[in-house]
């Protein structure tokens, strides 16, 4: 190697012209490749999240509709709301953990003037069981828990003890 240091200075001078006459064209090209390849791959992201927002913006409305048909559809509808939760209470088998039921004005509880609310008050209730009584609440009776207080049982901290005010 002479004292230049560059690797090509070594070549013989037909190499080093063939080098200088092919490198910025190989240059180019892996540039234009690059470019085009980065063009394309963002071009597909765009392409997916338009195609996401689309699919999103068709699904909404059905679940929607499925919320307002699943609450309008209720067996319990008919009933009064004591006598709805004291059903889906039966049903679920969970009289024993009942603590407290009864009527409050619906003005102190968030539900419209004159409406009555139902404050039910339940102990020692597992999470499943929870979940259970509160969409039966929902699907088969149409009430709302405009209160819910979810609190770890004392005795058992695997249950849960809940207090709910119920409004229509």
């Amino acid at each position: 190697m002479t004292g230049r240091g560059y690797f090509w200075s070594d070549w013989p001078e037909m190499s080093r012209q063939r080098l200088f006459r092919v490198a910025p064209r190989a240059a180019v090209v892996v540039g234009l490749c690059v470019f085009i390849g980065l063009r394309l791959f963002t071009g597909t992201v765009v392409v997916q999240i338009e195609e996401s927002k689309a699919q999103y913006a068709r699904v909404v409305p059905l679940v929607e509709e499925i919320h307002a048909l699943r609450a309008m559809q209720g067996d319990l509808l008919h009933l009064p709301i004591e006598e709805a939760v004291w059903r889906i209470i039966d049903d679920l088998a969970i009289e024993q953990n009942l603590m407290s039921l009864r009527e409050t004005p619906g003005r102190d509880t968030g539900a419209g003037p004159g409406d009555t609310a139902l404050q039910v008050t339940l102990t020692g209730l597992p999470l499943n069981t929870m979940a259970r009584l509160l969409a039966g609440l929902r699907d088969r009776a149409g009430l709302q828990a405009r209160d819910c207080a979810l609190t770890r049982n004392p005795d058992d901290p695997r249950l849960s003890d809940a207090h709910l005010v119920l409004v229509r």
